[in-house]
């Protein structure tokens, strides 16, 4: 119901002298106000329809006028109807003056008009819409449930709401991070947020961009809200897979994969939607029994999400308490882990292992790597090779690449010089004087080197299971020189 709407009725014989400022007379009415006060600002809500015969105004004083209407506008209200007979018999010069200079509507009320007859007009026609968009709701929500129990997912269901309020609309989290969204925003960049009934645990929003301005959303979207939050419930809690069947598939074969890339491991990365022969990325996601599965998934869904905006090709398959993701075709020079932390910075309390690979022949061993360093909370690099991977990969092409860039720091020298030395600690079990005396430096030297090689290398050259490990890599690709 707006001002407009009352010009068109020919019963009410109400006529328009002030239309106000621009777009005015589309504001909406939400219920009329009888009035005489002076000041009824105390008692007055947004949009109300001021009705008033102006007794308590009889004044001259163009200020009254003034203050009286410019109260009126910062409430503000939806317009002024102003009763003729009783008090006045036209319009004060004042008030419309004050109208016009406030670009508040002011409608003229014949005297054979009582107030009564347009308040019940008004709420009529209020009641009639509240019902009509209750139904549209009603039905929008039965709609958008029935393609929920047909299997449809979350985004479709979106879609159908998008299309209801012909705006963008979105899943956003409690850090105002999108998960999944519908639509475009046709009607500008005005955004509202509707609460998704989800639970305690994990706080959801529906955001509504660029909605319309004649679209009253709580009525229409409150019914829905109900089925997306269940949806987002069953889809973040529920035991049924959110990945596909070929990621899958392609991911357990990784996992089991011992040697040489095999036709089959190849034929499943190009099914998945991967280039067998380019670089890879990967992310584990793990947690504890501490931890809700719903939140895992919820907030790995959400990882997943923002590394689409960094990578052409995300896949991620799901199993109890771990969600590994697999990315190639990344999108500028970004570090993988300083990418990766912004997205798990409200949940420290799960484990995150980030790795990469040069090649599909390394990427099983480093994924078997990074799943057994899962259990440290917090964001972390998996190492390059350890122990159990070198013992795991022989013999393996993929052995080979990992042990070559576990080392390759060590040629940032240009000469060999660290690497000799490195060899020469690990052949004499880090005694200082065989070490010096073989390479003919002071104590001081060899310290220094020592440190140089573990800030390189980003190893703890303190520990046995380190220096096994490096042992080995140096026998491995010193064998292909």
């Amino acid at each position: 119901m707006r001002i407009s709407d009352l010009m068109d009725d020919v019963d009410l014989n109400i006529r328009l002298s002030v239309p106000g400022a621009e777009g005015r007379l589309n504001r909406p009415i939400t219920w009329c106000a009888p009035t005489e006060h002076m000041d009824p600002t105390p008692f007055l809500s947004v949009n109300a329809l001021v009705l008033t015969n102006g007794m308590g105004l009889n004044v001259r004083d163009f200020r009254i006028w003034d203050a009286y209407v410019e109260r009126l506008a910062a409430v503000p209200v939806s317009g002024l109807a102003f009763g003729l007979g009783a008090a006045h018999g036209e319009l004060p010069a004042g008030l419309v003056l004050a109208c016009e200079a406030h670009g508040l509507p002011l409608l003229e009320l014949p005297p054979e008009v009582p107030f009564v007859l347009v308040m019940r007009h008004v709420e009529q026609v209020i009641a009639s819409e509240r019902y009509e968009e209750l139904r549209k709701g009603w039905e929008l929500a039965d709609e958008c449930t029935r393609l929920a129990a047909d299997g449809h997912s979350l985004t479709v269901v979106l879609g159908r709401v998008a299309d209801a309020v012909n705006a963008r609309v979105a899943v956003i989290d409690q850090h105002a991070f999108e998960l999944v969204s519908a639509g475009a925003a046709h009607s500008g960049t005005a955004r509202t947020m509707l609460r998704l009934p989800s639970g305690a645990s994990e706080e959801f929003r529906l955001a509504i961009e660029g909605i319309g301005s004649n679209i009253v959303l709580q009525p229409i979207l409150g019914p829905v809200a109900a089925v997306i939050g269940m949806q987002l419930s069953y889809t973040l809690g529920s035991h049924s897979p959110l990945h596909s069947r070929e990621a899958a598939r392609f991911m357990e074969a990784l996992y089991e994969d011992r040697g040489e890339p095999s036709a089959r491991l190849r034929r499943y990365a190009l099914e998945a939607g991967f280039d067998p022969d380019g670089d890879w990325g990967a992310v584990l996601v793990g947690t504890s029994e501490v931890v809700a599965p719903a939140k895992l998934r919820a907030i790995a869904w959400r990882a997943r999400v923002g590394l689409q905006t960094a990578f052409s090709t995300v896949r991620f398959m799901e199993e109890p308490g771990l969600t590994t993701l697999l990315l190639q075709h990344r999108h500028g020079t970004a570090d993988l882990v300083d990418t990766v932390r912004e997205f798990f910075l409200d949940a420290p309390e799960l484990s995150v292992i980030v790795t990469e690979s040069a090649s599909l022949s390394e990427l099983p061993l480093t994924l078997q790597l990074s799943r057994r360093h899962v259990g440290r909370p917090g964001v972390h690099r998996a190492p390059p090779a350890d122990l159990a991977g070198i013992v795991q990969g022989l013999p393996s092409p993929g052995l080979v690449a990992m042990c070559q860039r576990l080392l390759a720091p060590l040629g940032s020298d240009g000469g060999g010089t660290l690497r000799e030395t490195f060899d020469a600690y690990l052949r004499h079990s880090g005694n200082s004087a065989k070490i010096c005396d073989e390479l003919f430096i002071h104590r001081n030297t060899l310290s220094y080197r020592l440190r140089k090689i573990e800030e390189l290398l980003k190893l703890d050259l303190s520990d046995g299971a380190v220096r096994a490990t490096c042992m080995l890599a140096m026998s491995i690709v010193g064998e292909l020189q």
